[in-house]
């Protein structure tokens, strides 16, 4: 596939409340061409498609709606209170996301198409980018980020932080990592510093 691909793709992923969104909204600003892994993960589980009837099939009914629609918060809070029905729901989605991101790619037409994607090393699309930028911060600061942003509990944030990599996994696999402890506009200075890095080719 790689000689057919005319794009440079960059994985962008990070820590859950570290500042990815504000990332990526600076890459698209610099005209970077972006893939919602997230977004397509929506698509995937929307009533009656085959994604959807997988995982019905390894979880039970008990996770749809009563109109039939997957019951996002529920499954939130199965997976991540139980390492081995994370991975399972993983390995019924990952490949049909993979075959959506690959499709995308190649039909790009930038010259950069960034990967945003907060699972990239899970899912395996890490093996597809040319550069991964990750961002992270502190443990203490997504945990208070992150009760304030989705309203939920210290504990429900730390476990959510737990089922995760920290900031040592993502700062060893990672070709450029973004720490994200301060203030946004220190966050989007280093940002627009690693898209100006990214387009010099270094």
């Amino acid at each position: 596939m790689s000689d057919r691909r005319k794009t440079k793709v960059i994985g962008l992923t990070g820590m859950s409340g570290a500042g990815k969104s504000t990332a990526c909204k600076l890459f698209q600003e610099a005209g970077f061409y972006i893939i919602d892994c997230d977004g397509i993960c929506r698509e995937l589980v929307k009533k009656g498609t085959p994604c959807l009837k997988e995982i019905v099939s390894g979880f039970g009914s008990g996770i749809l709606t009563a109109e039939g629609e997957l019951n996002r918060g529920l499954m939130g809070k199965i997976i991540f209170s139980d390492p081995n029905k994370r991975i399972k729901l993983n390995g019924i989605m990952y490949p049909y996301v993979s075959y959506s991101v690959i499709k995308q790619i190649i039909f790009s037409n930038s010259e950069y198409t960034v990967l945003d994607a907060p699972t990239l090393f899970e899912s395996g699309l890490e093996n597809i980018c040319e550069k991964i930028v990750s961002v992270a911060a502190d443990k203490e600061v997504l945990i208070n980020r992150i009760t304030v942003r989705d309203g939920i509990t210290r504990e429900e944030a730390k476990n959510r932080l737990d089922s995760q990599y920290d900031a040592d996994f993502f700062r060893e696999k990672s070709d450029m990592l973004i720490m994200n402890n301060g203030s946004e506009e220190e966050l989007s200075r280093k940002i627009n510093k690693t898209i100006c890095l990214i387009k010099e080719g270094k």
